[in-house]
């Protein structure tokens, strides 16, 4: 693998960049399959005779593309590349425009190795000048749900983050959301001076009240959510606004089941909606952007894009 990748020392662009570009061309193209596990940071760095630590920071910058994950012990390994077809779409609508791109600069006199430099160097300048937001929760299904919900909002891709799942130093984002609930703990991990931190509201929806407020209260209403806390908090504010059949169960196996008569679960986890269909009644717990966040965000994104158009261009 190593004598695909080549690196200029003495250009502009970094190398760690100039290895971020290569190996992810390599797994786009499918030269690297996913499952395939790449070298260690240190055995690589000694076959480039590059510090490891080069290598770890592209190694970060391709886990944050999606397209390699860490795996302990494993090592890296190849999970890319994205097949989802807007994804694919894009990247065939970026190769039209770089091949017309690429022919011109060698109608001008320029190598490929010269062409290569030039585009990863303007490629890495753009990527510095876009906004980097990310949003946190404390699992996998609801980090992903609301980054999608949030970029349909800000038209910007959202990056998910789940806690306990990243190190804090490796990200760079520029805005970093996240739920009241868990505002404290993200605070504390981005202690970054460059990175601005706020809290949105997640609100249930309201045809999810309804549906509970209409059980009759001799009928017993189990929660389950993927992490205790949040089960609570939802049967807490139930019980606030006076519901009192509300039990929040640790499982979703037979035993747990026979004890309730309908479960509430997350609508952002519609596998386990399919598997509970003709065991139990299920009532999706839906959950929506509060509309005043939505505007916060959207003022708050328009903010940082337009400082850092113009740091970038000062």
């Amino acid at each position: 693998m190593t004598s695909g990748i080549h690196f200029n020392l003495h250009g502009d662009v970094p190398v760690y960049r100039q290895i971020v570009a290569q190996l992810s061309f390599m797994i786009e193209s499918g030269d690297l399959a996913p499952g395939q596990a790449l070298p260690s940071a240190r055995l690589l760095g000694d076959n480039l005779h590059i510090n490891r630590n080069t290598v770890a920071r592209a190694y970060a910058e391709l886990g944050e593309l999606g397209l390699v994950e860490g795996r302990g012990r494993s090592g890296t390994i190849v999970i890319g590349p994205t097949l989802e077809l807007e994804g694919a779409l894009a990247r065939e609508k970026a190769r039209e425009i770089m091949q017309v791109a690429a022919r011109q600069c060698v109608e001008l006199g320029l190598s490929a190795a010269e062409i290569q430099s030039l585009a990863m160097s303007l490629a890495f300048r753009a990527a510095d000048d876009v906004l980097k937001i990310a949003f946190v929760e404390c699992n996998t299904d609801r980090a992903k749900y609301f980054a999608r919900e949030i970029e349909g909002h800000v038209g910007l891709r959202v990056k998910p983050l789940v806690l306990g799942e990243f190190n804090a130093a490796d990200e760079r984002a520029d805005l970093v959301l996240t739920t009241f609930f868990h505002l404290t703990e993200v605070r504390s991990l981005m202690r970054s001076d460059r990175t601005e931190v706020i809290a949105i509201v997640v609100a249930p929806h309201i045809q999810t009240l309804v549906q509970i407020a209409a059980v009759s209260r001799r009928r017993k209403v189990g929660i389950w959510y993927s992490t205790e806390d949040q089960a609570v908090s939802i049967r807490d504010s139930l019980t606030a606004s006076g519901i009192m059949n509300i039990v929040v169960l640790d499982s979703v196996d037979n035993d747990a089941l026979s004890q309730v008569d309908l479960v509430v679960i997350p609508s952002e986890m519609p596998n386990l909606m399919e598997r509970l269909q003709g065991h139990v009644k299920v009532i999706e717990f839906g959950n929506v952007l509060d509309a005043a966040s939505i505007r916060i965000i959207s003022d708050v994104v328009e903010d940082l894009q337009r400082a850092k158009t113009r740091g970038s261009s000062g």
